[in-house]
Parts: C-alpha cells; structure tokens; sequence
C-alpha cells in the first residue's frame, strides 16, 4: 500500500517550473515560500482518539468570548484556506462566532483515513467538537462537496447538530429516493466533464481513481486550476473570478489541498458517487433540526434541479433559499451579504427552523381576489401611465 505522508512544503520544483517559464521562475518559487509560511502560521493541529491529526484554522471571536461555534466543511479539491471564503473578521465577531475550519482527512495537513466512509467522517466531527470544546451540540456549515459530509452528519450524529447551513451542497444523485428520470435530468445540468467523471468513478477500480488524481489531477492545481475554472465555469463565477480575491485564493486553496497527493480528492470521488449507506428518508427520521441550503441558478457544478429535487422529497426539513443569476462561486466567495445572511439565519433568535417567508407572505396576499382587486381600482384611479411596482425575488424557504 502506499503510504501518504504529510507533505509541508510548496509543490516540488519541477511542478512550480510547469507552471512558470525561466523568465519569471525565481519570482514564483520566491512568491511560494511566502505563501508557504502563511498556511504554516494559519495551520493548528488537533489528534483524534485513534492518533490522526487534523489540521485546522480559527477566525473570528476565541473561545472565551465567542457566543457560538461554526465548523466549516470544505469542497473537492479545496481545504482550511477556503473557509468561508472572504468572510470578514468584522462579521464574525458582530455575530459572536468562532468559526472552525478544518482540513478533512486527506487534504491539506490531515492525515488520511483510507477507511473513511460518512459515518466515520461524521464521528470524527463529534470529536473535534469535543477536543475543540464547541458545545454539545454543534452548528456546520458545508460547501459543495463539504455538504455531502453534513448530511452524514445528520444521518449519523444527529443529537450533536445544532443546525445546518449548506452552500450549493453535493448531493447523491443515485439515491434511491429519486427516479432514473429525476437523476438523469438533474445530472444533464452540470458540465460534461463531471458527468463523465462520476459516470468513469462508478465503473472503474479504485486504484485506478486514486493513481488518476495522483498522476493527472494533482499536476493541474494552481495556475491551470484557476485557469480551468475560469473557461468551464458559469458567467457569474467567471466575473467572480475576475473581480476579486477569488482566482487568488482558489490558486492557493487548490495546492494546498493536493499536498498528500490528491488523496482526500481521490477519496470524495469514490464516496459521492458510492452508496453513501443511507437516504434523504433516513435523515429525515432522525434529524429535526434546522437545515438550510443556498444554491445558485446558474451553478455548473451542483445544479439547483438536485436541490429541488431534495426539497420536494423531504418538504419539512429542507429550508431552501433560491439565488437568482448566481453561481457555484459567485454567491459565496468574497460576498458579504450572502455571508451576513447565512450567519443571520443560523444564528437569529427572531428566525428559526419554523420561519415564515414575510415575501412569501406578501406574495400571497397579492394573489388573493381582494387584494389584487382593490390594487387594480388604486392603480387606476391614482396610478394611470405608471408601470406596476416590481417585487424582488425572495428567497425560497
């Protein structure tokens, strides 16, 4: 077997230089090395009762003061680097909040768990809330693929989950609560080229989907990853890409989450597309509490027909909120009001699990006989040659 060691350094010379002619070769290995020394700084260290370690970073309030904890789950292909991308120390802090965001095993500085499965994932969460003295009871937020593992969560540790907040979260397009035509339908909607990877994941042997990101994905993190992103990705993201921290902080997020050699990567591959031991029904007979996702309907990656479809199976559980124009990055990285709304809905004593729409409430009452008769007579009579006023979008609950 081979064995994965952790790996503290940048990426070998020769990965650096396949990414940088000789004429600016020295200004790149110069650039990471300093950023080599930041991850270092940024990265804490926790063991878990059988001896694997995790690596971790703390923002916001520290423990003493901070009136709640959030553990942040990361995505494919990403790491503690990402948390919640951008998020301002300022808003933390206004909100109470230590946030928690962790390498999963296999990525970054966590040591593998070749026997990971969602049940394993889940009470490695129940530790690190223990050894990192979060509470009793826990608030997650997971993003993309880092949704998959809250839904684990839910599954498995269900009285140590406080509430869920998921951003355009992975989900299991073979369950078995969906029908070969809702599966089909929703998988048409993301790129062909994760299509073709889940389909190849299913059929292949596991080796061969461990030496394929070891030998072909992990040599594409950095510069050309960005640069990937940036071609196959929706409209908005690429603007999101564009206009902000994001391209940079994808660049580092995405070497360091290959130091082990695309083991986590290689991993999440084989547990997405697998059978993840249990269903939306399962979560539902065991979770009660609250579970929020925020998806964008321009997403390529995670299309919103998958959480449409979760929200038409398990209608009482799943708050989900709709977010128009909006794509697998562009809602959430570097975007303080989406940041500011999750907290709020977590975290709000004013909004719970059982929370009323007031949009959905107006909306209704516009569409009742009286009222849209009494605005018809108002717009005539003092209205006449103005345009109707236009309501925002709300978000879906």
């Amino acid at each position: 077997m081979h064995k994965y060691t952790v790996h503290r350094g940048f990426p070998s010379m020769h990965k650096v230089s396949s990414e940088c002619d000789s004429g600016i070769f020295l200004i790149c290995f110069s650039f990471s090395v300093l950023i080599d020394a930041v991850m270092e700084k940024e990265g804490k260290f926790l063991q878990l009762p059988d001896g694997r370690k995790i690596s971790y970073r703390e923002q916001g309030l520290p423990k003493q003061s901070a009136t709640r904890s959030l553990l942040v789950l990361h995505g494919l292909g990403s790491s503690r680097l990402a948390s919640m991308p951008g998020v301002s120390e300022d808003l933390l802090k206004e909100m109470g909040v230590r946030l928690i965001a962790i390498d999963r095993p296999g990525y970054g500085l966590s040591t593998p768990n070749p026997q990971q499965s969602f049940s394993t994932a889940a009470a490695d969460i129940a530790n690190i809330a223990d050894i990192l003295e979060l509470g009793e009871r826990i608030w997650l937020l997971g993003y993309s693929c880092g949704g998959a593992y809250c839904w684990g969560a839910a599954r498995y540790i269900p009285e140590r989950i406080a509430g869920i907040a998921m951003w355009a979260p992975a989900g299991n397009y073979w369950w078995k609560d969906f029908t070969d035509t809702q599966r089909k339908a929703a998988m048409a909607e993301i790129t062909i080229g994760s299509r073709l990877m889940f389909l190849l994941v299913r059929q292949v042997p596991q080796w061969m989907v461990y030496a394929y990101v070891r030998h072909v994905v992990v040599r594409t993190v950095g510069a050309r990853w960005v640069a990937s992103a940036k071609k196959q990705l929706s409209p908005p993201d690429q603007h999101n890409l564009a206009a902000n921290g994001s391209s940079g902080l994808m660049f580092r997020d995405s070497i360091e989450s290959a130091k082990q050699d695309g083991f986590g990567m290689a991993q999440d591959l084989q547990l997405l597309t697998g059978d993840w031991g249990f269903g939306l029904s399962d979560v539902q007979r065991v979770y009660h509490g609250p579970l929020h996702i925020w998806q964008g309907d321009q997403d390529w990656l995670v299309p919103i027909s998958l959480q449409r479809l979760i929200k038409k199976r398990i209608p009482d559980l799943v708050h989900l909120h709709e977010l128009l124009g909006e794509g697998h990055l562009s809602p959430f990285c570097f975007n303080d009001k989406v940041h500011r709304d999750t907290l709020s809905v977590m975290f709000s004593k004013t909004r719970d699990s059982n929370e009323v729409s007031l949009t959905n409430v107006n909306k209704a009452l516009e569409n009742t006989p009286q009222i849209k008769t009494w605005t018809k007579r108002r717009l005539g009579r003092n209205c006449q040659g103005r345009a109707p006023h236009q309501h925002s979008a709300g978000d879906s609950t």
